[in-house]
Order: C-alpha cells, then structure tokens, then sequence
C-alpha cells in the first residue's frame, strides 16, 4: 500500500497565543516533529497545506519531500477546507492508495501507529481507519482512496466528521494505549504536556 501523509497548518493558534507549529520542542520546531512522524514511519511523500507564516513552515521543512499548498483563505475557514486543499492535490498526483490526516500540532503519534493503522485498511474492507480510545477516536485516520473524490466534494456541515457521516463510511479502529494519538497543542498548557511526554520519549530512546 502506498500512503501519502497530509498535514494540515494552516491555522492561526488564536487559543495558543502563539503560533504553534514553530514553537520549539527540544530545540526542534514542532512542525518538524509532525513531518518526522511520517518520515520515521517509511511514508517519504507529504502534502503540506500552510496559511499564516507558510513561508517559515516551508522553510522549516526544508529538506523533507513536501508538496507545499497554500490556504489563502485562512482567516475564514475551518480545518476542512485545508483538508480538502491537500487531499485534491494528493488525488491529482495520483498514485497513492490512501492518505493520512495529521493536524500540525501532533507531533508525539507513534510512527508504529501508522503501520498499524495501514494493516488494518489491507486486511478490512474500510474507507477510514482510526486509531481510536475504545470509545473514542483519535489522529490520524488513514483514507481510502475510494473516498477521495466523494470527500473533496462535500459540502455539507460538521467538517470531515459530517463528510463520513454523509457518505456511510465504513470506518475500522485500531485500539491503542498509546498517548501520542491523544496530544495535540490548543493550549498552553496542551503543550506543555507535549514537551514533557516528547522531552522524556526523546530521552528513552536516546538510553537505548
């Protein structure tokens, strides 16, 4: 299966009071943790859709195989539209099995998590796989390509919830214990969590 990783940062962090992507973690912009998510987990080609401060998240970047998208309309919309943006460009290049969905402001989700969350689309017959709580799902879903066209047409309300909703989705989960699926930055608080758990992650693994 090939898989192309979406991220979208075209947001404007008014509930952080700062502009969340380049905030450092470790030294590293946050944006660069999200990107190595996918890096680490082998899925080289990512689409990036950027609004506020594109050009520093470009340069940020700087290196990574990205297709860079530019939401100039981000002082008026929702994530979805960014979504939409980067999904389009994915189905014009053709060639990719299905795509994640990772919001900039993750970047503690387990590389595993993706390969897990690619078995569970081979194995089922599922337009969407999330991680998921239990009871609850989480970032990122992996999407079928099946949805692609049907996805980037939808107009209705609820964002890419609706769009499922409207679209009878079979939808599979992939239960996990894992924090990183759970972390994302609105607050200041958000991310002080983030640095802590990517601060001791990061010390784990330098141990081993």
């Amino acid at each position: 299966m090939k898989a192309a990783g979406l991220i979208t940062v075209a947001g404007q962090s008014l509930r952080m009071h700062a502009f969340k992507p380049l905030l450092p973690i470790d030294g590293t912009p946050m944006i660069t943790h999200t990107a190595n998510v996918f890096s680490q987990a082998g899925i080289t080609d990512l689409f990036v859709v950027v609004g506020k401060r594109g050009e520093e998240i470009i340069s940020a970047l700087d290196g990574y195989n990205a297709h860079f998208l530019w939401n100039n309309a981000f002082e008026e919309t929702e994530m979805f539209a960014s979504f939409t943006i980067g999904l389009n460009a994915i189905r014009r290049m053709g060639g990719y099995d299905a795509a994640f969905l990772l919001p900039g402001d993750m970047p503690a989700v387990e590389p595993e998590m993706l390969h897990q969350l690619m078995q569970q689309l081979e194995s089922g017959d599922w337009d969407v796989v999330f991680p998921s709580t239990g009871t609850k799902r989480l970032h990122p879903p992996l999407i079928h390509a099946r949805l692609f066209d049907s996805l980037i047409a939808y107009l209705g309300e609820d964002g890419l919830r609706g769009a499922f909703r409207a679209l009878n989705a079979k939808i599979g989960y992939v239960v996990t214990h894992n924090a990183g699926c759970k972390l994302d930055v609105d607050t200041p608080e958000d991310f002080e969590r983030v640095q802590q758990y990517m601060h001791q992650k990061n010390a784990k693994e330098d141990e081993a």
